[in-house]
């Protein structure tokens, strides 16, 4: 009985596999001679054409890449912990505006950061957040003391 059931499982993982696709960033070239009656204005097509038609994988790569270096650089920073309340209302009003609570943080240091008199209040608004904070890990940190030592 268990030969037929690892038979079984065997079998389930003999799956059919699928063509490789084309990739979808290389144009097909589709060699078409123009002759003068084909003159006429031709259909747009929603991705973007590349300046050579002919273009390899290694020259699109080439092309993505000097894009990419046009645009500034990111690094991934520890998650974010937010009080509870302010979590769901900045998610909300993030997920409204299409963008991601990492990216309005971005936007919003850009403009804090040219105005002095706001980046100040800011910053003493963090501290006492950040004060808050440490006293809460404080007393946790008694609670859980306290109750492993009444045990």
């Amino acid at each position: 009985m268990s030969d037929n059931v690892l038979n079984q499982l065997r079998n389930k993982r003999n799956r059919p596999t699928v063509e490789p696709r084309q990739d979808a960033l290389v144009p097909k070239v589709q060699p078409e001679p123009q002759t003068e009656e084909q003159n006429s204005p031709q259909e747009t097509s929603p991705v973007p054409a590349t300046d050579n038609p002919t273009a390899t994988p290694a020259d699109t790569i080439a092309e993505l890449q000097a894009e990419l270096e046009k645009y500034p650089e990111t690094r991934r920073h520890s998650a974010i912990v937010l009080e509870k309340d302010l979590d769901q209302e900045l998610t909300r009003f993030c997920k409204d505006r299409g963008i991601t609570v990492e990216v309005f943080l971005e936007a919003a240091w850009t403009f804090a950061n040219a105005d002095n008199a706001l980046l100040e209040k800011i910053t003493t608004e963090a501290k006492r957040r950040y004060d808050q904070r440490k006293r809460v890990g404080q007393i946790k940190r008694l609670i859980t003391m306290l109750s492993n030592s009444a045990k």
